[in-house]
């Protein structure tokens, strides 16, 4: 049908209807993967980007967003529906059937993306048809809302007199208006019914007596259990500089990098962790059994093989948990074994070689992490910690299984995307302040921050002002061969322009490698440089 005489308000409001349809859709559908614990439309879409995009584009997402990658990823998510609702609106002005086939399209499109993400269930890919459908009747509503006469016959009279379609502009106005805020009111319950199906306050209460009482005798009461204080740190380890990190980082500043676009929630009721594969006795572990039985208790260092040079994907906290290797011998592994594959809730996949948990290291899976119960975006209820080796071939979040493995049987998540099975953490050092580009006075100034060699530990920190003869700095306590150090220097700036750079060796007496290199396919190399400016 031709469209004579549409007004500006009516071709912008059709858009506008189509955007309000999609949030509206998105919402619904979001809901019914709450209310029946799936994966939501946009989760298992965001899953699927995650894990189909090349490993390059993974990689740059990680070095310009960091941190933040998860959330600008769901927001472009976010903009490419709103603005193909807004296409469909505008379009379906005038042929209502492509309101039919936009939803259908993007239904089976949904399904069709989201199918193969390892998150998604049957429950999910119904709510993909349910919030195609939900944007389609919405989409058609608010179009016969915004012309009711749409399709009827009219005469080329009342055409060339310029009548207009009789359209209520406040009713079509506050009608999208509604439907839209609508979609936002249902997300927003979504999430609480997502929390409410993690059972998030059973979380709570389980963690709180597991932590404090332990089963007895056959009839399984629980008796008192007295847990050990977190361990303080051990004294002059942090010289407390300012702008400088922390020695152990608190959790709601440890870094976060993982696959997971949305945390998963479980519940400590029903689950479990097992222990197969090439084993003489598969196991499965409760929450409860980890918990009563921690006994390692150390602080480490972790750190994410995509951490640039002179980067923060690095921490370190004090970890609590049981010991892997008891965990292993205790069901039998054969000699034939030569990699430890786990699985996370969520489906992700890493593994390394076994001997890596036998050697002596204090590898663990762990339950606590700096004195609480392993906070969900940490990998709650329990995570593998190993130290010395990149978390993408180690640190499990959310774990689910553990099975001992030939290398052949199986490979994890990473390693087709071109990283390295074998992935020790390399010798490095940085500088935290000065932060780069700063403009300092002149006069003594402290050069610090800290520096790591995972399973080794530092010996020494160098600087280097302006490519001159390298000089000692002062190194913090030692806090073990498994966590960072810190160490700083004291510097008379002059005025001017500088260049600071930083290396560090070994116990072992090797020199931080000068790099540059690549991330992929084992981590970066370099010593760290920042440029000052000294001023008066």
């Amino acid at each position: 049908m031709k469209d004579f005489g549409a007004t500006r308000f009516e071709r912008n409001g059709a858009a506008c209807a189509g955007v309000a349809a999609v949030i509206a859709g998105v919402g619904a559908g979001e809901l019914v993967a709450a209310v029946v614990s799936d994966v939501s439309p946009i989760t298992g879409l965001a899953t699927a980007v995650i894990d189909r995009v090349p490993t390059s584009v993974e990689r740059w997402a990680i070095e310009t967003f960091g941190t933040n990658d998860k959330v600008v990823l769901g927001g472009a998510i976010v903009a490419v529906l709103v603005a193909a609702g807004g296409i469909v609106g505008y379009r379906a002005r005038t042929n209502r059937v492509l309101v039919k086939r936009a939803a259908l399209a993007l239904g089976l499109a949904g399904i069709a993306i989201t199918a193969f993400a390892r998150t998604t269930g049957l429950a999910g890919l119904v709510s993909v048809l349910v919030a195609a459908c939900i944007g389609g009747l919405s989409l058609h509503w608010l179009l016969n809302v915004l012309d009711p006469f749409h399709g009827r016959q009219q005469t080329s009279d009342s055409l060339q007199v310029g009548m207009q379609r009789p359209i209520d502009r406040r009713r079509f106005v506050s009608l999208s208006g509604a439907t839209a805020i609508g979609g936002l009111v249902v997300q927003r319950l979504a999430a609480s019914q997502s929390a409410a199906a993690g059972n998030r306050a059973e979380i709570v209460a389980a963690q709180i007596p597991l932590a404090s009482v332990a089963p007895s005798g056959e009839g399984g009461s629980m008796t008192p259990r007295t847990i050990p204080p977190v361990a303080n740190q051990p004294a002059g380890v942090d010289f407390g500089i300012s702008g400088v990190a922390p020695w152990r980082v608190p959790n709601n500043r440890f870094y976060r990098i993982d696959t997971a676009f949305a945390v998963p929630r479980v519940n400590t009721n029903n689950w479990s962790m097992t222990i197969g594969g090439m084993v003489d006795r598969k196991t499965t572990y409760t929450y409860d059994d980890l918990v009563s039985r921690v006994s390692l208790r150390r602080n480490i260092t972790l750190m994410c093989v995509s951490n640039e040079v002179g980067g923060d994907l690095v921490g370190n906290a004090f970890f609590e948990g049981v010991p892997l290797k008891d965990l292993l011998e205790e069901c039998g592994n054969q000699s034939q074994a030569e990699q430890i594959f786990s699985t996370s809730v969520d489906g992700w996949t890493c593994g390394f070689p076994l001997s890596v948990a036998l050697d002596g290291r204090d590898a663990m899976v762990a339950v606590r992490m700096n004195g609480e119960p392993l906070p969900e975006l940490h990998g709650f209820p329990a995570r593998l910690v190993i130290p010395g080796i990149y978390g993408y071939v180690s640190a499990t979040k959310w774990l689910q299984s553990i099975e001992l493995l030939k290398w052949s049987d199986a490979e994890g998540y990473w390693i087709p995307r071109g990283w390295s099975r074998l992935a020790p953490i390399k010798t490095a050092s940085r500088i935290d302040v000065p932060k780069g580009f700063e403009t300092i006075k002149p006069g003594p100034s402290a050069i610090a921050g800290v520096a790591w060699a995972q399973h080794t530990g530092i010996d020494k920190v160098e600087i280097s002002i302006d490519d001159a003869d390298w000089q000692v700095a002062t190194l913090a306590a030692d806090g073990g061969i498994d966590t960072w150090r810190q160490w700083k220097f004291t510097w008379e700036a002059a005025e001017g322009d500088h260049t600071i750079a930083v290396r560090a060796i070994d116990r072992a007496g090797n020199l931080q490698p000068i790099g540059p290199k690549a991330l992929a396919p084992d981590g970066p190399e370099g010593w760290h440089t920042v440029r000052v400016r000294v001023r008066s």
